[in-house]
């Protein structure tokens, strides 16, 4: 006979996939000067998405309900993010995929206006696929009761549109069909923008596929450029849409769809032929973690989506001893109205507004009593937050440790729910490096103090 959890496991990832899917401020203080290699902003996630397909009606107001993001502020989050980099020391600007809201030609074009801003400025701008951008069967507009489809973008269209933006100035494209590419930003440093997504796979279905996985050609092809690069003595850094390490423990059992397939192969390959930090997004967290194989190391700077709370982008300075330093910044004001809150209050409020329900909504749907949701629920919300915030252990308060303690007891005749809870506790342990802000020597590992008090 099949236990409660093996009943409602497909329930239960569903549950976690869906709100992953539906900020203390920490200015940078780098100053550019000749003993830098490299200075780079990057931002995860924008979802941008052109509000002349349509914000209002009854076909867009079901749409938010299923989705929590920030979608008709996108544009104008997108305007103050463009402003903050635009005025900053950083000569490179990264963006780590899900460009767009579902992939619209429309968004994808204003987008590109956009970064065509920072280009203008000087910048240099390399962008990547997210498994919302290429291919996306759900590609619609908003006119009014119902969603109408909207043309959506192939990989060559893509490739097309940001060509400007890192493809028209790659040494190097995968000769395998991905969009994966490798550039030189500046001498001595190659830039491994890789493209794990599964857009091939969307055809037919009603969303575009959310996991990531290296096809074999194309991972061969990775390993032999990284070797080329290891050979040449370049310092060789990543960008990539999925993780590429579990931030925490059991983030793969329960997110399967954030981390990589084969995470733990493609972080040993990485870390043992000299690519040491990599850029990533897709889960909305800000959050960094540093996986070791013997002498070896990998840094994963996870940045947080620009619509869904923190809201936070990095700033990445490598000097010419390749010591890193890592700082973050929060989107603190958009021109939009925010109903009289700050944005960060809005933001936080977005964030938390509805997802009781839907929280509520899914553990009744897994058949828990009401008692049982009424103590699993804020529970599940704190530790979403927490890791979606990064720094997680400064949620950890006594009140929520009170909550998890009195659930334990509660669900103590329940294994499977307990194992729950145990997981719930473990997305509130802050695993190294900071979060925010940190220096890292790439030649050895070691991981240095914060530069910044980050309070929330």
């Amino acid at each position: 006979m099949k236990t409660f959890f093996q009943r409602n496991l497909m329930l239960v990832l569903a549950f976690f996939a869906f709100i992953l899917n539906s900020c203390t401020e920490a200015n940078s203080t780098t100053e550019p000067t000749e003993e830098n290699l490299i200075t780079i902003s990057i931002f995860s996630d924008p979802h941008f998405y052109d509000n002349s397909l349509g914000t209002s009606g009854e076909a867009f107001e079901q749409y938010l309900a299923s989705d929590r993001k920030m979608i008709a502020e996108s544009e104008a989050i997108t305007k103050s993010v463009v402003n903050m980099i635009a005025h900053d020391n950083s000569k490179i600007v990264i963006v780590t995929g899900d460009l767009t809201k579902d992939g619209e030609l429309k968004s994808h074009q204003m987008f590109a206006s956009y970064l065509k801003q920072l280009k203008d400025k000087g910048k240099k701008v390399f962008v990547l696929p997210g498994n919302h951008d290429v291919d996306n069967p759900a590609s619609y507009s908003y006119p009014g009761a119902a969603p109408v489809k909207v043309p959506n973008v192939s990989a060559e269209q893509f490739k097309s549109i940001y060509a400007d933006f890192g493809y028209k100035n790659a040494i190097a494209i995968d000769p395998n069909g991905s969009l994966t590419y490798i550039a030189e930003p500046v001498d001595g440093v190659w830039l491994f923008c890789l493209d794990a997504c599964r857009w091939r796979e969307n055809a037919g279905k009603a969303h575009s596929v959310t996991g990531g996985i290296f096809g074999e050609a194309t991972f061969n092809w990775i390993k032999e450029k990284l070797a080329e690069g290891k050979q040449k003595n370049k310092l060789m850094i990543g960008a990539i849409h999925h993780n590429v390490v579990e931030h925490f423990v059991g983030q793969k059992m329960l997110f399967s769809e954030y981390v990589l397939d084969n995470w733990e192969l493609v972080a040993k390959t990485f870390a043992e032929n000299g690519l040491s930090v990599i850029f990533s997004g897709h889960h909305h967290a800000h959050d960094a973690r540093i996986y070791r194989s013997g002498s070896n190391f990998l840094v994963d700077l996870q940045t947080s989506s620009t619509v869904t709370f923190p809201c936070a982008i990095r700033r990445v300075t490598i000097d010419k001893n390749r010591v890193m330093q890592v700082t973050s910044e929060k989107i603190t004001s958009i021109n939009y109205d925010t109903k009289g809150r700050s944005f960060q209050e809005y933001a936080q409020y977005q964030f938390a507004n509805g997802l009781s329900t839907i929280i509520q909504s899914y553990l009744k749907q897994m058949g828990l009593p009401d008692e049982a949701i009424a103590v699993l629920s804020p529970i599940v919300l704190e530790a979403y937050k927490a890791y979606s915030h990064g720094n997680e252990d400064q949620f950890y308060t006594q009140e929520i440790q009170l909550k998890i303690s009195q659930a334990k007891s509660a669900m103590a005749s329940n294994p499977q729910l307990m194992g729950l809870i145990m997981l719930m506790e473990g997305m509130f342990q802050d695993l190294e490096p900071d979060d925010y802000n940190f220096t890292l020597d790439l030649k050895t590992g070691e991981i240095g103090k914060k530069l910044v008090e980050v309070v929330k």
